[in-house]
């Protein structure tokens, strides 16, 4: 099958990395019908936004064991979105493996379960027959890691269309079944990582083609995150503006995110900066805990779930440093959104962190989760306000050179062109 040759735009599929709608974003309170129409915090909508206006028409497939709609045009984004029901061989697994009575006992499984489950989503005779009829001219797929990069490598390959694939985050480690990654990844028609590490690590491992591979950065909409007046920021969030804050943005997944590392530091270091506060936006299944663990300080806010745009450029801008010591990450969207509005980092040095966290230019790095680094570069931070202002001017600056939606729509432009995309 051959692109429609008649479209004064392509039509690009994207096809996320979650296997089904409801392994991701109900655990945000994001149902079907708002992450069709409103919803847009994730890495995701940054790159198709630039996509849908520089590139092609972007239809969003995403699978489902329950669609509770067709199709509906997102309102930010600008693109097409449509759910589609999940293969029976998908939905028989999952109901196995969550729904039985003894299901509990099987989640030591879920390693085993993770690799299969996410080859047999993307195998839906609805999904094969809705592609063939819409004919999209090319493939954008986040991550390689799991079992759906190979699913869609082969249906690129059946319908002769290229395959872009984009990292975010996932570690070899992690990789489902490595040795047929280093056969399959080099495949793909374009490989854009997040980071320069990313893509040596993809030519030295698994035998990635270097002319078909680029590093892209997730674009940031500098004029929604910009610097603002502080004390307006502070007024605007009713936030005391002579207190300082140091802030944590993000899921409380805290296997990941090492959020209980943030808490634990802050707790050592508020004798210290008495007019230090920390604020943790986020939500997610490490919540109480981590609650537990603040205990009933009056100097640790839990803001819950932040999706409004203006009001995270409020919060970034009243912090004094964004505070990040994941595990792993790929290029995290608050990292360019905090940089843009100004405000350093304290971040482990993994992903694309290091592509825009420059020590003592931009930021400080750590080792992953390391509380004691974490600790001394919050104190460091609090402690030499005339030097955090010089960094926070140099962040700024780092952004526009990087994270410009006009540069990375010229990136993916020439990747889309080299991979073989017509009428770009």
């Amino acid at each position: 099958m051959t692109a429609d040759t008649n479209r004064k735009r392509p039509l690009i599929a994207f096809f996320g990395h979650a296997d089904v709608f409801e392994d991701f974003y109900p655990h945000y309170g994001v149902t079907q019908q708002h992450f069709a129409s409103r919803f847009a915090d994730t890495g995701n909508h940054a790159f198709l936004t630039v996509l849908q206006r520089d590139i092609g028409e972007v239809l969003w497939y995403e699978m489902s064991t329950d669609p509770q709609l067709d199709e509906a045009r997102h309102e930010v984004v600008g693109c097409r979105i449509r759910f589609l029901k999940a293969s029976p061989a998908y939905r028989g697994l999952r109901s196995a493996f969550y729904m039985t009575p003894g299901a509990w006992r099987w989640r030591g499984l879920y390693p085993q379960y993770a690799p299969f489950a996410a080859y047999l989503s993307l195998l839906s005779p609805t999904l094969w027959r809705t592609f063939s009829r819409d004919r999209p001219d090319a493939i954008f797929a986040q991550d390689y890691s799991s079992g759906r990069f190979e699913i869609l490598l082969l249906m690129a390959r059946w319908f002769g269309i290229p395959l872009i694939a984009y990292h975010s985050g996932s570690l070899p480690a992690h990789y489902a079944f490595p040795a047929v990654k280093r056969r399959t990844i080099r495949r793909a028609d374009r490989l854009i990582a997040s980071s320069a590490a990313e893509r040596d690590m993809l030519i030295r491992d698994y035998g990635a083609d270097p002319v078909r591979t680029d590093v892209v950065l997730t674009p940031i909409d500098l004029n929604r995150f910009r610097p603002l007046a502080r004390a307006d920021a502070c007024a605007a969030e009713s936030l005391p503006p002579e207190r300082r804050y140091l802030l944590f943005v993000g899921r409380l997944e805290n296997r990941v995110k090492k959020v209980d590392v943030i808490v634990r530091q802050f707790q050592e270091l508020a004798g210290r900066f008495p007019d230090a506060d920390l604020l943790i936006a986020g939500t997610g299944p490490d919540t109480e805990m981590l609650r537990t663990l603040a205990g009933n300080s009056d100097r640790i806010r839990f803001l819950g779930w932040v999706s409004d745009k203006a009001r995270l450029a409020n919060l970034y801008n009243v912090a004094e440093v964004l505070l990040l010591p994941s595990m792993s990450e790929g290029f995290p969207t608050v990292v360019g959104e905090s940089m843009a509005c100004g405000t350093p980092l304290i971040a482990s040095a993994v992903g694309g962190v290091p592509e825009l966290v420059e020590p003592g230019v931009t930021g400080w790095l750590l080792p992953p989760g390391d509380g004691p680094c974490l600790g001394a570069g919050m104190a460091e931070a609090l402690g030499e306000p005339e030097r955090l202002a010089a960094i926070r001017r140099q962040a700024r600056a780092r952004a526009e050179a990087r994270l410009s939606p006009a540069i990375v729509g010229a990136q993916l432009r020439k990747a889309f062109h080299a991979a073989g995309v017509a009428y770009v």
